[in-house]
């Protein structure tokens, strides 16, 4: 830790306009990281590089152009390299609580059809073999009658 902060220190302070821009646009990252409780930290994960990416443009403009205080203080000053660095952990906040219920929703679905696949093959082996291979509760649906379970559950 203290090699790292060794390095970086000076390390920022020979590239100080790079350093402010992203210091300020990545802000809500830092947010990010200090209210995620999960031990993985996925949230910063998912909002920095989206935030990261909001902020590049930026970053290379800057570095092109004039890679000094004033430049950065100009493009701080208007409002839509604001709205996009900002914008972007937006964006990176709707990812992270976005894609989990739709990949669970995804998996839920995917389960109720192979469940309904497994009735129809058990049905088939039914009509098939007789009853006695579902044991003796089985109904023609594919299932069990309510409030009855098999034998040895």
């Amino acid at each position: 830790m203290l090699t790292l902060l060794l390095l970086v220190i000076p390390a920022g302070l020979i590239v100080l306009p790079t350093s402010i821009l992203f210091g300020v646009g990545m802000i809500p990252t830092i947010v990010a990281y200090i209210v995620d409780r999960d031990p993985e930290k996925s949230a910063p994960i998912t909002v920095g590089g989206v935030n990261f990416c909001g902020c590049m443009p930026f970053a290379i403009d800057l570095w092109k152009h004039q890679h000094s205080i004033g430049a950065v203080a100009k493009l701080l000053g208007d409002p839509l390299s604001w709205l996009t660095m900002y914008g972007a952990a937006a964006v990176g906040w709707g990812l992270y609580y976005g894609i989990p219920p739709v990949v669970a929703g995804m998996e839920v679905s995917r389960a109720e059809k192979r469940v309904e696949v497994l009735k129809q093959k058990k049905v088939a082996l039914v009509q098939e073999w007789g009853p006695d291979v579902a044991g003796d509760y089985f109904d023609e649906s594919g299932g069990f009658e309510p409030g009855e379970e098999p034998e040895g559950a």
